[in-house]
């Protein structure tokens, strides 16, 4: 029998919008000021203008903060910084964070269908004020479902996270893509399988089908799903759904429903028009209805999506729309470089990496490739910049110009890539041009 999960807290999730706008009128110097044009009565989002978030993170920051509401007395401080971004200081009272967390857990129980008995492994990181690892560990604790939680961190060397996942036999991981794909390289090169783990939970980045054959040969029983979709800034927006009978690509190409419980998303086009048909690409904008203290009302989260059914709430991320390589004016998306690399290798590729410096006043690309070094390598080189080049013409014209170096190649191990110290995601792209020699 199905494990009944308790309803979820209706209030104060579900305050209506107008009485948001009110209170931030009333409260936040920053809302005070952006909306002091705008009528006295606002019931719709869309009467609102978009968070500048530039202005927003300039208003936050600092000993003079004018978007909180209130004075900070009590609750958590955390950080948000992640694959590109400068960290932002995020508060929240002890209140938000507890509802928060209550909904996230009831939420993580149902949409990652967690069992009885299941004994989970955090491998996110911790410390240095982020809080994965400190979300998915109260999210544990908290579930509906009777778990184990097994605290472990990825932080920890790989050998001793995998003597912990054998000890006390998880069947549940919950850590980023980039974790789990070192497990994994680790695992496999000491020949190690783990049979027991049944579900990998992935958060923070999207998780490829070039990673596949990597995670079957040590977890050959887990199912790959993603956790939640959201972000650190405005928590939780949307959790995955199961899709019975067509659970073939939920690893790489999950549908999402909106977390409605604690907020609205919105999808919008170039020209701040908010979209409702299905399957058209937009910006994501996300209102938090229970963060009060620091307040983010149609706040731009920077990813991709497209409605798959509007009026269900139902959406699929398409990637991130403002992380990407830009040298001038050319420009060209993480999500268009890994396409050309795969391509190109035919998938013979585990994971990318670019990196940007400056030498002998050029702009030097180079992307790092996990995967052994061919024998026709340059030939595979002049075929990526040239796909690059046909995608963004712009670059061919740098590099006529002499500002954009011929691209290079590295072929390396996984473990050789950069991550994010703090939340232990790959680093998509690591720049170099702006550090002091």
């Amino acid at each position: 029998m199905r494990y009944e999960i308790e309803k979820l807290p209706s209030q104060p999730a579900r305050t209506a919008v107008s009485e948001l706008v009110r209170f931030v009128r009333t409260h936040s110097p920053y809302y005070r000021s952006l909306y002091r044009d705008l009528p006295s009565h606002i019931a719709n989002l869309e009467d609102l203008p978009l968070t500048n978030n530039d202005e927003y993170w300039e208003a936050s920051n600092g000993e003079t903060n004018e978007v909180i509401t209130t004075p900070f007395i009590d609750g958590v401080v955390l950080r948000s910084g992640g694959s590109s971004s400068i960290p932002k200081t995020l508060l929240m009272t002890r209140a938000e964070w507890h509802l928060t967390a209550q909904i996230n857990s009831v939420m993580m129980a149902e949409a990652s269908e967690l069992i009885p008995g299941d004994r989970v492994a955090n491998l996110a990181v911790q410390g240095g004020l982020y809080s994965g690892f400190m979300t998915y560990g109260y999210a544990i604790m908290n579930c509906p479902v009777p778990i184990v939680n097994l605290p472990i961190s990825g932080n920890e060397p790989l050998e001793s996270i995998t003597k912990s996942i054998i000890e006390f036999k998880a069947t549940v991981i919950i850590c980023s893509v980039y974790r789990s794909t070192r497990l994994a390289e680790h695992l496999q090169s000491q020949q190690v399988v783990l049979p027991n783990v049944r579900r990998i939970l992935f958060a923070g980045e999207a998780f490829y089908k070039d990673l596949r054959d990597l995670h079957r040969a040590v977890f050959p029983n887990a199912e790959i799903r993603p956790l939640e979709y959201g972000s650190v800034e405005l928590k939780i927006l949307g959790f995955p759904i199961n899709r019975p009978g067509n659970e073939k690509d939920a690893d790489v190409d999950p549908i999402y429903r909106v977390n409605t419980s604690s907020a609205i998303m919105e999808i919008i086009d170039g020209n701040g028009s908010v979209i409702r048909e299905n399957g058209r690409r937009g910006l994501v904008v996300g209102t938090n209805l229970i963060m009060r203290l620091q307040p983010k009302i149609r706040y731009p989260v920077g990813d991709s999506a497209e409605w798959v059914d509007y009026d269900a709430g139902l959406f699929r991320f398409c990637g991130r729309e403002s992380v990407g390589l830009k040298i001038d004016n050319a420009h060209v998306t993480c999500q268009s470089i890994r396409k050309i690399v795969a391509a190109v290798l035919g998938g013979k590729m585990v994971a990318y990496q670019v990196v940007v410096s400056r030498s002998d006043k050029k702009t030097v690309v180079t992307i790092r490739i996990v995967a052994e070094k061919p024998e026709m390598s340059e030939e595979i080189r002049t075929r990526i910049e040239g796909g690059i080049m046909e995608i963004t013409p712009a670059w061919r014209e740098r590099r006529d110009e002499g500002r954009i170096a011929p691209l290079k190649l590295e072929w390396v191990a996984f473990k050789d890539l950069v991550q994010v110290e703090s939340s232990g995601k790959l680093k998509e792209i690591v720049e170099k041009r702006y550090e002091e020699s």
